[in-house]
């Protein structure tokens, strides 16, 4: 079966958050916030249908669909994924959802649009996020892989109010970048100013590209190219990208060295250079000797702190792992041991997909662990000074029925006590397919 759902995040990643104060770049992060309440980890009942806390939307015919992204904004929720499409190839799925989880019927065709670059069995186009526009509609950030004898290139569309492609929007609506290379893109987001930011990797080398707000590439971008590429060792990529008020984006991955995987954190300034100011020369490759590291989610504190999620270890014995970095991106003394927090959740593998920054500072991260090869979604919630909160779940880690063949990938903060949660499932109920499921639980 193909992986389904992954994620991106940050406050929620990709969103701006307050500028930090001056003087911060080497004061330890702060933060001050409750513990999780009597209500935490319990589904809000009240949402999706059956009194069960969760909607169900389906992607695609059994294994042939996936779930990437959740955005919020009032009272709707944006779910945005791929599946097959009816002539064959893969499609950008996106739904809406109101704020009661039930399909709003007033979106495309039943409360979800399908967008295909050709009508072929060959046409193959992946969504890796979805998010709301400051000046109304949607934006849906992906891939298309190689077609035709053409590269694969950055796929971006842009969905007006009901649904339709926006016709102000590239060709029709849709736009395709090709960066010289093969893109992948991971994650992705849209600037408070509409700018569009997708990250990933070319040609096996890390990559933060960005377009204008009507999809054109953004030449002024590490000008005049429109992307930038990191090449660290054999291969290099980028899963997640935050954005501060100064513009500045921070981007996290991981890169192959020395026969493992370390992470990777990557500050550039708004034009696209390297932020000096951060890391070496606005670069932090972090990892053990002979422990390989992965990262695949990034917050951003009010007062500058960069905190990372992904999982480290041997297949088979991975371990979730928060880091936290000040302002200038040294380790944070006051975080873990030296910056790190890494705790068992499970005796087998645990790997993280995404994360977010509670109010208060608590970090909450979402991924699927277990043993003898069996996913089993969980949430792990992180105290303000890396220790798990004994007070959530059994000892801080908390399992999530999604069905039994559920995976978790995505986490978003809509509210000071409540999470959105974005996960996948391969069943019978409602009907054979691949289902997206977006939960809301009390936090």
């Amino acid at each position: 079966m193909r992986a389904l759902f992954a994620l991106v995040v940050l406050l929620v990643p990709g969103h701006l958050l307050a500028e930090e104060p001056a003087g911060s770049a080497g004061v330890a992060l702060r933060c001050a916030g409750p513990d999780a309440g009597a209500m935490a980890g319990q589904l809000d009942t009240s949402f999706g249908g059956a009194g069960t806390g969760m909607a169900r939307v389906r992607f695609g015919a059994d294994d042939d669909g996936g779930f990437f992204d959740l955005d919020a904004a009032g009272d709707e929720i944006i779910a945005g994924g791929w599946g097959q499409g009816g002539l064959g190839g893969v499609r950008f799925r996106v739904v809406r959802l109101t704020g009661s989880g039930s399909a709003d019927p007033g979106f495309g065709d039943g409360g979800m649009v399908t967008t295909s670059w050709a009508a072929s069995t060959g046409d193959y186009v992946y969504l890796a996020a979805v998010s709301r526009r400051r000046a109304g509609g949607i934006v849906a950030i992906g891939w298309r892989d190689r077609f035709g004898g053409a590269s694969a290139d950055v796929a971006l569309a842009r969905y007006a109010e009901d649904g339709s492609l926006d016709p102000s929007f590239g060709d029709g609506g849709k736009r395709l970048l090709d960066l010289g290379g093969d893109e992948v893109i991971r994650g992705g987001l849209v600037a408070h100013d509409g700018r569009i930011v997708a990250v990933g990797q070319r040609d096996g080398r890390l990559l933060i590209a960005r377009a204008t707000a009507d999809g054109a590439l953004d030449t002024s971008f590490a000008s005049p190219r429109g992307y930038r590429t990191v090449a660290l060792g054999p291969a290099s990529v980028a899963e997640a990208v935050a954005i501060d008020r100064r513009g500045r984006l921070v981007v996290v991955g991981s890169a192959e060295r020395d026969g493992q995987r370390d992470m990777v954190v990557v500050r550039l300034q708004p034009s696209g250079a390297p932020d000096g100011s951060f890391g070496d020369r606005g670069v932090i490759v972090a990892g053990d000797p002979g422990i390989d590291e992965r990262a695949v989610a990034v917050a951003l504190s009010p007062d500058g702190g960069v905190v990372v999620a992904g999982d480290a270890g041997p297949e088979g014995a991975r371990d979730l792992q928060v880091r936290r970095f000040l302002a200038d991106g040294s380790p944070d003394p006051a975080f873990g041991e030296a910056g790190v927090a890494a705790w068992p959740t499970t005796g087998g593998d645990d790997q993280a997909e995404d994360m977010v920054l509670l109010p208060g500072g608590a970090v909450l991260v979402a991924g699927n662990g277990g043993e003898g090869g069996a996913a089993m979604p969980l949430l792990a919630r992180y105290a303000c000074d890396g220790a798990l909160d004994a007070g959530f779940g059994d000892g801080g880690v908390l399992p999530v029925d999604f069905g039994e063949f559920g995976v978790l990938h995505t986490v978003r903060v809509i509210s000071g006590d409540q999470v959105l949660l974005g996960g996948a499932d391969v069943g019978m109920s409602p009907g054979p397919g691949t289902y997206g499921v977006v939960a809301r639980m009390w936090m």
